[in-house]
């Protein structure tokens, strides 16, 4: 029986690369060959630092130690159970595999894998299954052509958002982070511009360089009290939309004066908006948000290699981690390779 190898995190702040022998394939399954695979700098931080809500749920079986993170790779399809129709051998696809060199996809009547054309690199294309979240935020999103968009918070997801909200038709677009070299990532989308909220009031620098408050603000962060900070952003009548998934209590918020007396719209846009199935209110599915995001990626519509920090073997998985976590100047999107391994 042939061998693979994973990405294990038997405990907080510890990973390995664990061998595993990779099975057969079942009638209603493929075999997917691993060229590259996305570092969730959300999730995978809070399950490796253990902050994660999951983790201490007895009925949660997902986020639980010794945990294979990932879910969001790119490769070829090496077997094709006798069932399925749906694939082909030789096939290239993106989705929701893990970091490990092989990944077994049980094909259901919900669709996992996407095609993905030769031409997109690795790394780029490892990332696609990561954009279905901030993707979220332009679903939940009332209007989003011609809107003034402020996304506050560009960490991986924020700098995914500012793309996909560039490639829509939004405009203008200002990015909100503390950390220069992320705005400086930012920018390359052309037309973004930035706020550093540690030198000055965002507000004002945004009146400075708007003339107004946004239409829409994205909120990116992952940080109970960044809503605050979205509402004195949005204009009265406006909508505020919650892509990061913050991790705590809100603190000292006005629901009158900063909420309900300016009329003002606040979106949940949790990866969950876009599921297998069509279900009330969420117009988006996968088999149509991911496809779409890979013409994107396809067409050049949007370029995920600009905000790509690192592209490592996956033997160094521990010190990306580790990177993500203490070192944020330097580290934003980290894929792993899994090239003769």
């Amino acid at each position: 029986m042939a061998q693979g190898y994973r990405v294990v995190m038997p405990k907080e702040y510890s990973v390995e690369i664990q061998e595993f022998h990779i099975p057969d394939v079942g009638p209603d399954q493929v075999l997917v060959q691993t060229e590259a695979s996305g570092i969730s700098a959300g999730t995978e931080l809070a399950i490796y630092t253990g902050i994660h809500q999951w983790l201490k749920d007895p009925s949660n079986t997902w986020a639980k130690f010794p945990f294979v993170p990932g879910y969001s790779s790119v490769g070829r399809i090496v077997a094709v159970g006798k069932n399925v129709t749906r694939y082909t051998e030789g096939q290239r696809v993106f989705g929701p595999g893990r970091h490990e060199s092989h990944s077994v996809i049980d094909v259901h009547a919900e669709t996992e894998l996407f095609p993905i054309a030769d031409h997109v690199p690795s790394p780029q294309a490892a990332m696609l299954s990561l954009a279905r979240f901030p993707f979220t935020s332009l679903v939940q999103s009332q209007r989003i052509l011609g809107q003034a968009v402020v996304i506050l918070g560009m960490g991986m997801i924020g700098q995914i958002a500012t793309r996909l909200f560039a490639a829509s038709g939004a405009y203008p677009i200002i990015g909100v982070d503390s950390f220069a070299q992320r705005r400086k990532w930012a920018e390359q989308v052309y037309g973004v511009r930035t706020i550093d909220p540690s030198s000055g009031d965002a507000p004002t620098q945004l009146q400075a360089l708007l003339g107004r408050k946004a239409d829409i603000v994205v909120d990116a962060t992952g940080v109970p009290a960044a809503l605050q900070d979205a509402l004195k952003l949005v204009a009265d009548g406006g909508q505020v939309v919650l892509v990061g998934s913050p991790r705590g209590i809100i603190q000292n918020f006005d629901s009158y004066w900063d909420l309900h007396g300016r009329s003002v719209t606040v979106t949940g846009a949790h990866g969950s908006a876009i599921g297998g199935a069509v279900r009330e209110h969420f117009p988006f599915t996968r088999d149509r948000a991911l496809p779409l995001i890979a013409h994107y990626a396809e067409s050049g519509k949007i370029d995920l290699s600009n905000m790509l920090t690192h592209h490592v073997h996956a033997s160094q998985a521990h010190e990306m981690y580790d990177g993500l976590l203490h070192h944020r100047n330097e580290y934003l999107a980290v894929t792993l390779h899994w090239d003769a391994v």
